[in-house]
């Protein structure tokens, strides 16, 4: 089992397991306490035995992006209601990123505030969403748009549950590890350079190896930045684009598959700026390509535009963007709308 620990200065701290029987821990960790179970009905039945527990409550719901909206929060918090749940129960999110954000979300709002626990089982969740502390829902008017930082006490993560995943929900938790090999840790991307083939495959042991070093990096910089206001901003990397063309289309493609496609913007804004060298931005371009991520065509630029302007990163006349600058390196930048209009608008002609 790995062990790692996330402590950011005068916050709540999270410890996170990974490894086989890490979400069987979880009846000897809350003995005595309630605990509310947010389960993803695709894998209710895989986790059934934490059921036979008299302490715990099990509602079930269908992830995906149509899950992240006000309606079913509250839906929950009465759940949570009828549950007898009181200030000392736990929330626990057996999913992936979609519920973790709500699960995440109730949790803090409940009895205003009760100790959440992730279990996340795909590889988008383990690898990102599940540490942090951040919860999000969306509005029709874009993603992410309202949300809470409510760090989870405990992350419990069974690599095992990314082998039955869905293709497309696994190459969108590859896409987010690539971002973090991007931006912040270059072992982590030499890794995904070296074994592309035995990655594609899932094999078990690099599986658990990216999952720590994904963690291992994001730990590094929440624990500078709990809050967003500086570091923690490189997390975004390839998501400015992403959460636009996500909003665009209403949730239908797979968020990692669109922080790819946004990876592709973020490299040719890093050329724009000269911030990155050539060489390090054709080898980000060539990793993409070998792990299927293809330069697809964009909508409209007037299209996502709207969606770009209303991101919760924009400030005045600029948007705090995530910066490449070369492998395992970037930088938090205050880029003009403008210009990000101008590098949409050349690409697409439109």
């Amino acid at each position: 089992m790995i062990h790692l620990r996330c402590q950011p200065t005068n916050e709540r701290p999270s410890d996170v397991r990974i490894g086989a029987g890490a979400l069987a821990a979880v009846p000897g960790l809350a003995q005595g306490r309630r605990v509310f179970a947010l389960v993803d009905s695709c894998i209710a039945d895989r986790c059934e035995a934490l059921r036979a527990g008299p302490n715990f409550a099990w509602h079930v719901r269908e992830g995906g992006e149509a899950l992240k909206s006000l309606a079913s929060a509250e839906s929950v918090l009465r759940a949570m209601v009828q549950a007898q749940c009181d200030r000392r129960s736990i929330l626990l999110a057996i999913g992936g990123g979609t519920i973790g954000d709500l699960g995440g979300f109730c949790a803090s709002l409940f009895a205003r505030g009760i100790e959440l626990w992730h279990a996340p089982t795909t590889l988008l969740a383990m690898v990102d969403s599940a540490v942090g502390g951040k919860t999000a829902l969306n509005l029709p008017e874009g993603k992410n748009l309202i949300g809470t930082i409510h760090p989870a006490a405990q992350v419990l993560i069974e690599p095992a549950f990314v082998q039955s995943e869905p293709e497309s929900g696994y190459r969108s938790g590859l896409a987010e590890a690539i971002k973090m090999g991007l931006g912040l840790d270059a072992d982590l991307w030499e890794l995904l350079e070296r074994e592309p083939e035995r990655i594609l495959r899932r094999d078990p042991d690099l599986l658990t190896d990216i999952v720590h070093r994904s963690l291992a990096a994001k730990i590094a910089v929440v624990e500078q930045d709990p809050h967003e206001t500086g570091l923690r901003r490189l997390l975004n990397l390839g998501h400015t684009l992403g959460h636009a063309l996500e909003a665009h289309d209403q949730g239908r493609t797979p968020h990692g598959l669109c922080v790819a496609r946004g990876l592709w913007f973020a490299l040719d804004v890093a050329r724009e700026l000269a911030s990155i060298r050539e060489h390090d931005a054709l080898r980000a371009q060539s990793l993409l390509q070998r792990y299927g991520f293809a330069r697809t065509p964009l909508p409209p630029t007037k299209a996502l535009m709207p969606f770009l302007a209303r991101d919760k990163k924009v400030e005045g006349s600029s948007i705090h963007f995530a910066l490449p600058t070369g492998i395992g390196r970037s930088e938090p930048r205050a880029v003009p709308i403008a210009l990000l209009q101008s590098l949409l608008e050349r690409e697409s002609g439109r």
